[in-house]
């Protein structure tokens, strides 16, 4: 071959090669970007269970007829008024749903729960004529269960919420005093479905796609109740009380919960 054939060759393959280059190049720079990856929705409905510790206080007031006991209703009263704390394991299950709309959360949960909250106090009034008079309140509450509504904001698997709404919880209440100089006494018992209401908040994370745990926090307020004794003999049926009880109930847990699928998704937003 002659020598302007082989430079005309080399020429042409250089030519060939750079251009070839070029094509590459301009395919890397107008490449599509790669699809964002979808974070999964927490749409849906929800079931799971939950555990810790509950802690309560009940508030009580008596209010001694004054007629009933001349003189001695100040200290009757003085001495059945007090508080009685408790603490417990809480434990139960949650069902809900959830709404999710871009990063906020709407919901709704139940919740029904064992409670082991029990307490007695015993105080002594001191009439002004004859002997100390023993008095013994209690109460028990063994269940809870609430209503509430979640609204939450949402980063990827990770939500935090506040809530509230109703709550309700059975609770006996028991009040006496023993009158020794009279040989008689008051009693009254009462076994009630309180009604009131929480608020709290917590935290959730979803760790896989149908899968999330979650920390929360209730503050309760399971209302007043009231009861009146009589005196156990008849000649002094005017000597009666009336017992005032106040519940609130705060509660720490853990809970485990399993969405419904399929889930949606939405795309990540950049």
């Amino acid at each position: 071959m002659s020598l302007p054939l082989q430079v005309y060759a080399a020429e042409a393959a250089a030519a060939k090669k750079a251009e070839a280059a070029a094509a590459k190049k301009s395919a890397n720079v107008y490449k599509a970007p790669a699809a964002a990856q979808p974070d999964a929705s927490w749409t849906g409905f929800y079931v799971g269970a939950n555990a810790g510790g509950v802690w309560s206080n009940t508030d009580l007031a008596w209010t001694a007829n004054p007629a009933g006991f001349p003189g001695d209703d100040a200290a009757i009263d003085a001495a059945g008024t007090g508080n009685i704390r408790s603490a417990g394991f809480t434990g139960g299950g949650q069902v809900g749903f959830n709404y999710q709309v871009q990063h906020v959360l709407l919901g709704l949960e139940a919740d029904y729960g064992y409670t082991g909250l029990s307490g007695t106090r015993t105080a002594v009034a001191i009439p002004a004529v004859g002997p100390a008079e023993p008095i013994t309140e209690s109460f028990d509450s063994n269940f809870l269960a609430t209503f509430r509504a979640r609204l939450g904001v949402v980063n990827g698997s990770w939500l935090i919420y506040a809530t509230g709404g109703a709550a309700s919880a059975r609770v006996n209440y028991n009040d006496s005093i023993v009158f020794p100089a009279l040989g008689s006494f008051n009693a009254a018992s009462a076994n009630i479905i309180a009604a009131g209401w929480t608020a709290g908040g917590g935290v959730e994370w979803a760790f896989c796609p149908n899968w999330s745990v979650k920390a929360e926090y209730l503050h309760v307020d399971l209302g007043n109740k009231s009861d009146t004794s009589f005196n156990s003999s008849p000649p002094f049926v005017i000597s009666r009380i009336v017992h005032d009880h106040s519940l609130i109930e705060d509660l720490a847990r853990v809970g485990l919960n399993y969405r419904f699928g399929p889930s949606n998704v939405v795309a990540a937003k950049y």
